[in-house]
């Protein structure tokens, strides 16, 4: 696979990444939310800070090209596949694991 390939495509799973993951915060309320440093929803601030700067590497890296943006471009693309599989397996384990309460 040539390099510009795989930049397309680690854009395009930075891009889609970031939409569902800005698409869970916005309709969770995480972004007007207030945090603090022993809020469990900590996670949730990473992703809102993290998300932002993963968008502007692909950005960088489309203007300028450079080895070290290649490079950083596919860490942030392995960081958004971990995100994405951590999301499901989060998923995967309530649903399988909730069990409804009859009162």
């Amino acid at each position: 696979m040539s390099r510009p390939l795989k930049a397309a495509s680690a854009s395009v799973i930075h891009l889609i990444a970031a939409a569902a993951v800005y698409a869970h915060l916005m309709t969770g309320g995480w972004l007007t939310a207030r945090y603090s440093l022993d809020d469990p929803n900590i996670a949730n601030l990473i992703l809102a800070i993290f998300e932002p700067i993963a968008i502007l590497s692909v950005i960088a890296y489309w203007i300028w090209q450079t080895p070290f943006l290649y490079r950083l471009l596919n860490i942030f693309c392995l960081a958004q596949l971990l995100i994405g599989i951590g999301f499901a397996i989060f998923i995967l384990v309530f649903m399988l694991s909730w069990h409804p309460r009859m009162i």
